[in-house]
């Protein structure tokens, strides 16, 4: 069979996603499929870290993540504390975790139709005055139980495992990126340019991702599945994230979903997200109006 080049892949992953493939071309894009496949063990995209051990999934798990609308600030420390904890370069923009203000004041119940006012929403790592009386939504990957992106992808390069968490194997990964357009949330991130990362702020516990590779939120796998919290929960200087195991009654996250309102995005796509938004009206402890200070020493895992 011939050899096809990465442009190739990516053409024809395009022409059999339209449903329009002859016959020489079906066989064609399912040898090369085939031929990806085959080639993993050969770490066709080596830069991508094929070294680094991913923990496997914990038995019985099942994780999830609980953001509590009425305490998030809009300090943005998590997608800070995010960017530099999974090595994600300056190029990736919007970040992984995008945090939006809405129309909503302090004290009022906030509902999911017309929560983001697109006008004032900035995706962006930009930072922008926080204000009394609005408050603030952060969006990521919610790796979702029925996720369409895993739906797909024609290399499985994406999938779900075990324990909840929507992966990613770069090494399989063609740039096709069709789970960016089956993404219903908006949160996987195409590269688009060679990631550079000053060698300092690397975590040597994360693979660095090569150019044309999607990448997306992990929930932090190298820490989670370790018993360690993701780096997002971490730095909250709020405490408006909580992060656990959705399969055990007693967790902080089942007790809280189940205890307050909450409500889940576009859940009648029936994808099941594994993000719950907490909406009771709180009063907000708002104190900071700068941002807050970056702790540089965020690289992996503490004690």
């Amino acid at each position: 069979m011939r050899k096809l080049t990465r442009r190739e892949i990516v053409k024809l992953a395009s022409i059999a996603g339209a449903g329009v493939l002859l016959p020489r071309e079906v066989e064609a894009f399912g040898g090369m499929i085939d031929a990806i496949v085959n080639k993993m063990s050969e770490g066709i995209k080596g830069t991508v870290g094929k070294d680094i051990e991913i923990p496997p999934p914990l038995p019985g798990v099942k994780f999830g993540m609980v953001i509590d609308l009425g305490l998030c600030i809009g300090c943005r420390r998590c997608s800070y504390g995010c960017k530099l904890e999974n090595n994600v370069p300056d190029t990736i923009n919007p970040p992984y975790i995008m945090v939006f203000q809405t129309k909503y004041k302090p004290g009022q119940v906030m509902t999911e139709s017309d929560l983001i006012d697109k006008h004032k929403a900035q995706g962006t790592l930009k930072y922008t005055r926080l204000r009394h009386d609005r408050m603030y939504m952060p969006v990521q990957c919610n790796h979702c139980l029925d996720a369409p992106c895993t739906k797909v992808c024609p290399t499985k390069a994406t999938y779900k495992s075990a324990d909840g968490i929507v992966m990613m194997d770069y090494n399989k990964c063609i740039g096709c990126r069709y789970c960016m357009a089956a993404c219903p949330y908006g949160a996987r991130r195409f590269n688009w340019s060679k990631p550079v990362i000053p060698a300092e702020n690397i975590n040597p516990l994360v693979p660095i991702r090569t150019d044309g590779v999607v990448e997306k939120c992990t929930f932090c796998v190298h820490r989670t599945r370790r018993g360690h919290t993701t780096k997002c929960v971490e730095v909250c200087p709020n405490k408006a994230r909580i992060f656990g195991n959705l399969n055990d009654p007693d967790s902080a996250v089942s007790k809280k979903i189940t205890s307050e309102r909450n409500f889940r995005l576009k859940v009648g796509l029936n994808t099941n997200p594994n993000i719950y938004y907490l909406t009771d009206p709180k009063r907000k402890p708002m104190r900071w109006m700068e941002p807050l200070p970056l702790d540089m020493n965020i690289r992996g895992l503490k004690s």
